[in-house]
């Protein structure tokens, strides 16, 4: 499968093919859409069939253009060909990056990099790696890893379940994610953002700017230099914050038992349950707050 269309015609590239490995690049022509399709090691009558099968085609409607396919069903016939063949099928887009994307990839795999328009992917059952993002990005998806890293000014809106979260190097307006039964890790991280995690780990590393998040039935470790508002809480796990010795800032820590380094300079009460008051003299407000577990900020390693 070869195809290019003149962009200047289409305000979204709708994607609907199950099941489907698809890769999203710039075009090096900023009007044109290129979709290339194959199945790697198959032979080209193969590939064609197997492409004829799942009916996979482009089509125009408006100022949208459509690349679709159907997922093989689970009949004598299909099953005999997935049994017989490779149903692999891959997808390359190459696309103007001011071009909106809407991708629905049940089952498979979506690897993005260097797009600026609107970004919607819908993979349940699957994976999505997301690269030099500066536009608005929406994921809905399972199963398999998320990762996003190295976005500019892009608006974040995630939600995962089942597979691991990393987040890297971000320089977001604004990051929102939701992540169910997954490791979670953000790291470098500039920018306002919310986290909820259930039933894993979360794990927030030398993060800029204001922050929320809340693990549940899972531990929270959070390193860094906080320079503004952070609220981190956990029910069922432990909490584990490491903070520069010489930072300031207006400490509450509350848990089953809580622990402070005596490092610290720190002004303020101090209880088994609940630590209140100053570090260094005081500075943003770092809350740390443990239900049904322990709560501890130490003194951050140098590297």
């Amino acid at each position: 499968m070869d195809a290019a269309f003149e962009a200047d015609a289409f305000e979204e590239l709708a994607i609907d093919v199950p099941g489907a490995s698809l890769r999203l690049r710039p075009h090096d022509q900023a009007d044109r859409v290129q979709v290339y399709g194959s199945v790697p090691d198959a032979d080209p009558e193969t590939a064609r069939a197997l492409f004829n099968r799942k009916e996979i085609s482009t089509h125009h409607s408006g100022d949208r253009l459509h690349v679709y396919g159907t997922r093989l069903s689970e009949d004598v016939g299909d099953w005999r060909w997935r049994h017989d063949h490779r149903t692999a099928v891959h997808l390359e887009v190459h696309l103007p990056p001011t071009l909106a994307v809407n991708a629905q990839v049940p089952g498979g795999a979506v690897d993005a990099s260097g797009l600026a328009a609107p970004l919607e992917l819908r993979v349940p059952g699957g994976s999505v790696r997301a690269d030099e993002i500066s536009g608005p990005l929406r994921v809905r998806g399972s199963g398999g890893a998320l990762a996003v890293q190295d976005t500019t000014e892009a608006v974040l809106d995630l939600e995962w379940a089942a597979g691991p979260v990393t987040l890297e190097r971000l320089r977001a307006t604004q990051t929102t994610l939701q992540a169910r039964a997954a490791s979670t890790t953000v790291r470098d991280q500039d920018g306002p953002i919310e986290l909820a995690v259930q039933g894993a780990s979360l794990t927030l590393d030398a993060l800029s700017g204001p922050c929320h998040a809340a693990a549940h039935g899972g531990s929270l470790t959070y390193r860094g230099t906080p320079n503004h508002e952070t609220t981190l809480r956990t029910v069922g796990g432990a909490l584990r914050a490491s903070l520069p010795a010489d930072h300031a800032a207006a400490l509450t820590l509350t848990g089953s038992r809580v622990a402070l380094d005596d490092a610290f300079s720190f002004e303020g009460t101090q209880t088994s349950r609940q630590i209140e008051g100053h570090l260094n003299g005081g500075g943003p407000s770092f809350q740390g707050h443990a239900a049904h577990g322990h709560a501890a900020c130490g003194v951050l390693e140098s590297a």
